[in-house]
């Protein structure tokens, strides 16, 4: 969904795809670290506003704490965007989970970014949800929140994540 002076847009947008490398695990202190460069590619309809465009590449590095049902975990990274009207940007997110029960996972997230437009300002949000396993190799991704600096006053998100270990 995208909202502008014109209201609100629903539609299909840009379709992301990485792929994850954990390049650290220490059973010891259950930290992780890895890295999850990702490919944009713009199948969404740009001209409705619901995608960018061109292609773009994000690159982040992340990292991950475990102890009991508890799961912290936070990443940095860059957007490398090569639409005209857009910049690239830096970002940065953390994020606390609870295993509710073997099924399903919530947790809330803090996140914020430097401007990604030309004359843009950077943003500050925070997000609240989680995941369902659906079955062994099946994830519903869900997730809604706020702004707290910038100008999205409201997001959501739903996906499905498709496990292949």
């Amino acid at each position: 969904m995208h909202e502008d002076s014109n209201g609100t847009l629903a539609g299909a947008g840009d379709l992301l795809i990485g792929v994850k490398w954990r390049f650290f695990y220490s059973e010891k202190s259950q930290l992780q670290l890895g890295i999850y460069p990702q490919l944009l590619v713009p199948s969404g309809d740009h001209a409705r506003g619901l995608g960018e465009g061109r292609t773009a590449f994000v690159l982040p590095l992340v990292a991950q704490k475990n102890w009991e049902k508890w799961t912290l975990y936070g990443n940095v990274g860059y957007w490398w965007r090569t639409a005209a009207e857009t910049r690239n940007y830096f970002y940065a997110g953390a994020v606390l989970e609870r295993d509710i029960n073997q099924r399903l996972t919530l947790g809330a997230e803090l996140f914020g970014n430097s401007p990604k437009e030309r004359g843009g300002h950077s943003e500050l949000a925070f997000n609240v949800g989680g995941v369902w396993k659906l079955n062994e190799h099946l994830n519903l991704l869900f997730s809604g929140g706020r702004d707290i600096v910038g100008d999205t006053t409201a997001m959501g998100y739903v996906g499905l994540q498709l496990l292949t270990k």
